[in-house]
């Protein structure tokens, strides 16, 4: 047990991670059998066909779910690194355990939309969860990840494009009603994906342009400790030097940092964006 861990270790798994991904299963396994099944609505990627099995044959979703997403864990083991695949395996796991779980009250209501919008803004929380700490739950979050990679399209669109390819047999045994209503979760849950990832755990990067710079920075430095760049540039038509600065910060914290500028200097230029990726350097210290 001592020699696993200490694998896990090397892998630079931490505990957070760990509970992350599982608290993510959880949801999502919850979701598909309180909700999606009991509405009879489809679903999308390895979760799809395991859908499918379980209306068509009765055959028991834990199993094929497992047994699919086996075979795709092993692509995923060659396209991704080592971390990522171990917390699916994880993430696979726990999900398995918990679609085993029996549904002590079964959902129903003649409002099927209220079940659709539901289940795809918890599926969409479940999966941003899972993937906020670098896992997947195979199907078609690795399809996702992988158009991620190589087109820049997001996880959540790049999920659903793969997704609508499932949906389509589901006309044949849910009926066409409920196989739109399909779409429209698998669309919720897309959004709700790309919404969480977008806002927990964001970053934002700060750039102020004024002539107060130096006392901005020391306030800034005093009341938030956040660590920032100083820029040297010149302005084009007055051809007078400008300084800069320049910060990475969390959402959070740019609530904080902006009324500190403008109490400073009322008309500083502050421009914020959002950033996709940060690396590099002491992350944590400076968030």
């Amino acid at each position: 047990m001592n020699s696993i861990w200490k694998y896990w270790q090397r892998l630079n798994i931490k505990s957070t991670e760990l509970i992350g991904v599982a608290v993510g299963a959880f949801i999502y396994s919850m979701t598909y059998n309180y909700l999606l099944l009991p509405s009879h609505l489809g679903e999308g990627g390895a979760m799809g066909i395991t859908a499918l099995l379980y209306y068509a044959f009765g055959v028991p979703s834990y199993l094929s779910n497992l047994l699919i997403n086996a075979v795709l864990i092993v692509v995923g083991y060659k396209l991704f690194e080592k971390k990522t695949t171990y917390l699916t395996i994880w993430a696979i796991a726990w999900m398995t355990v918990f679609l085993k779980i029996p549904v002590f009250y079964t959902y129903h209501t003649h409002e099927l939309i209220v079940p659709t919008l539901l289940a795809g803004a918890l599926t969409g929380i479940s999966i941003g969860l899972i993937f906020r700490y670098n896992g997947t739950i195979a199907g078609d979050t690795i399809i996702g990840k992988i158009l991620n990679y190589f087109f820049g399209i997001s996880i959540g669109t790049g999920s659903l494009v793969f997704d609508l390819f499932i949906v389509i047999p589901f006309t044949m045994i849910i009926g066409f009603t409920n196989t739109v209503l399909t779409v429209i979760y698998l669309y919720v849950y897309s959004v709700f994906t790309n919404q969480f990832l977008a806002n927990i755990g964001a970053k934002k990067a700060v750039l102020v342009v004024s002539p107060k710079y130096r006392q901005i920075a020391v306030t800034i430095s005093k009341e938030l400790n956040q660590e920032m760049t100083i820029f040297n540039g010149t302005g084009y038509y007055s051809d007078a030097d400008q300084h800069m600065l320049y910060m990475i910060a969390s959402p959070r914290r740019v609530t904080r940092l902006v009324p500190i500028i403008e109490r400073e200097d009322k008309n500083a230029l502050i421009v914020v964006e959002n950033i996709r990726s940060a690396r590099g350097l002491d992350m944590r210290r400076i968030l």
